[in-house]
């Protein structure tokens, strides 16, 4: 009879290696572990990789953007600024003081930071990617709104200058109209007062335009009309010239024909005129004396004196017996 352990070490012996229990052996189990983790950490590294890489892109991309974005807008700032406006240039003289506002924050804007993060430090690219994509958004919302505030001044601007010239042409065709009617008959050539008609015409044709965008419109119908206005004008001024020399000439006919009359009456009187000391016919008058009988008193009777009678008498037979020394002149019958 066997003893049991020899029962059992037959048995052993006996049973085939494939009906045995298996096992994992250390050595084989560290080396499954070192597998485990190291296709883990492949796979972490991967992502990261991936994320970094992708940051990267992202972050170079958002650069890109904020430069471009910085750029458009420091164009507009210097735009904006590059003509001075003042209030009473512009229909809406509010409008400078929006101008300004966009101005003052459009350059207050930082723009892009400066530190830029290792290739390697994925969040540190995410970080500088959202302030790049911010800086972006900004620069061009407020390019924009600058853009805008420009260009309402200039609107506005040009809005007056189209007030301004067309009131001005308005003005000028008022004037023409009145030096039209000014100078009818008192020009040297008609054909400018009728080159003025046709001038007004059209001056009021631009005038009724609908849509007009440019003040040279207004501006070169006023310029044709003022052109016409100063051809009426310099005509009126020859013909008044042409009328003063006229007359001046006319005065200077009248005074030379005055001056030969009066050199011709003189020297007719000079010789053989009415001038005093000759007569017409040319024969001499001896000079005029007068004769005053010499008063005296009569008494009827008196034999102290002659009679007027007597003195008749003695003058009718020849006799002088006369007491006045002065000469008289023998009275004619």
């Amino acid at each position: 009879m066997t003893k049991p352990s020899e029962e059992v070490e037959t048995m052993d012996d006996a049973t085939p290696e494939e009906s045995k229990p298996k096992g994992i052996k250390p050595a084989k189990l560290t080396a499954i572990i070192i597998a485990v983790v190291v296709v883990a950490l492949a796979g972490i590294g991967g992502g990261y990789a991936y994320w970094t890489h992708h940051e990267g892109n992202a972050y170079h991309e958002a650069v890109a953007q904020a430069e471009n974005a910085d750029k458009a807008l420091s164009k507009a700032v210097d735009e904006a600024t590059a003509t001075t406006y003042k209030a009473d240039q512009l229909k809406e003289p509010k409008l400078l003081d929006k101008l300004d506002d966009a101005i003052r924050k459009a350059k207050a804007l930082k723009g892009i930071p400066e530190d830029r993060p290792g290739e390697w430090l994925a969040w540190r690219l995410a970080s500088a990617r959202k302030a790049n994509a911010t800086d972006a958004d900004e620069a061009n919302a407020q390019a924009k709104a600058l853009d805008a505030a420009l260009k309402a001044v200039r609107d506005s601007k040009l809005a007056k200058e189209l007030d301004t010239a067309k009131d001005q042409l308005r003005q000028g065709i008022d004037g023409a109209g009145q030096t039209l009617r000014d100078t009818d008959g008192k020009v040297a050539d008609n054909a400018t007062r009728d080159s003025l008609t046709k001038a007004i015409d059209e001056a009021n044709s631009t005038l009724s335009k609908k849509g007009v965008t440019d003040p040279k419109t207004y501006t070169d119908a006023k310029a044709k009309l003022d052109a016409a206005v100063r051809q009426v004008t310099d005509s009126k001024a020859a013909k008044e010239q042409a009328d003063a020399e006229a007359a001046a000439q006319a005065q200077a006919q009248a005074q030379a024909a005055a001056q030969s009359q009066r050199s011709y009456s003189q020297s007719y009187n000079r010789y053989g005129g009415s001038g005093s000391g000759y007569s017409s016919n040319r024969g001499y008058s001896a000079p005029q004396q007068s004769y005053t009988a010499p008063q005296q008193s009569y008494s009827g009777g008196s034999s102290g004196g002659s009679s007027l009678a007597d003195l008749i008498g003695a003058a009718s037979s020849g006799n002088t017996n006369e007491k006045s020394t002065g000469n008289y002149a023998p009275i004619e019958h």
